[in-house]
């Protein structure tokens, strides 16, 4: 059975809550994700997309496109709610699991080592093919040609697709939209969050989620609702704009609030 916990939560009781607890774990889901959909309303960038879309070898250029996006657009509003988690954590010990690919979480000062994002995004990129070469830090010059290219100095034709190293094929970004997704991208990130997941057993724990629902359960929901029941120290604070009920077992130690993450933490 799923309950919803009528409760008044303020951002006060869960800034009182990180502070009193030993170790902090956030899951940030997709309501924190940046969007694309104004990329093709912004004549800049549509203009462009038109013309590699009408060629289909252009298209392996379209997801740098999208990484220059939200680089150059970024949402002022995503990234002060950030902001406000970086200051909750302050001087925590924390870990971070993001399912956004937009990197956004790495715009703050958070401690990287901190952080894992299992769906990977735009820092990576892996072998088309997936042939298991481990994913390789952005080609930053290519980045900056497309730029080029976008503001009219460059012909996209011009420009040399990077390579796999070991089989040739073509890179793409090492996120889950990736044919052949190449999770070896996170997974030593993983390792240490898991390791960290052990130290929490008995302890004081404060577990927030923002924005999560039901895209990829079995990264953040489940798993926390399983670590808030077992843990007899733990509380939960779970934020969302629908999907913000709590099941059953964990409702006497569980906070569900319902609405837009990024509001919630910009009020």
């Amino acid at each position: 059975m799923v309950t919803v916990m009528e409760k008044n939560v303020e951002m006060e009781q869960i800034r009182l809550a990180i502070q009193g607890a030993e170790l902090v774990l956030v899951g940030i889901g997709e309501e924190m994700e940046a969007g694309l959909s104004k990329m093709k309303k912004d004549s800049k960038y549509a203009d462009f997309l038109n013309k590699l879309e009408k060629e289909k070898e252009l298209h392996w250029l379209i997801p740098y496109v999208e990484k220059i996006y939200l680089e150059e657009k970024k949402e002022e509003r995503l990234i002060k709610a950030y902001s406000v988690l970086q200051t909750l954590l302050n001087g925590k010990n924390y870990f971070v699991v993001s399912l956004c690919t937009d990197d956004y979480v790495y715009e703050v000062n958070l401690d990287s080592e901190r952080i894992v994002t299992p769906c990977g995004g735009y820092r990576k990129e892996q072998c088309q093919a997936g042939c298991g070469q481990v994913p390789t830090e952005a080609d930053r010059n290519i980045i900056d040609s497309v730029r080029r290219c976008l503001e009219g100095k460059e012909n996209p034709k011009a420009l040399v697709r990077p390579l796999c190293g070991n089989c040739k094929s073509g890179m793409v970004f090492n996120n889950i939209r990736a044919e052949k997704y190449e999770e070896s991208g996170y997974m030593e990130q993983w390792s240490i969050y898991k390791k960290w997941l052990q130290g929490t057993v008995n302890r004081k724990l404060c577990v927030l989620e923002l924005g999560v629902g039901m895209k990829y359960p079995s990264v953040i929901r489940w798993p926390f609702e399983k670590i808030v029941f077992f843990n007899q120290k733990a509380v939960l604070f779970r934020i969302h704009s629908r999907l913000y009920q709590l099941s059953e077992e964990i409702k006497d130690k569980a906070y569900s609030i319902q609405e837009n993450p990024v509001d919630f933490l910009m009020k």
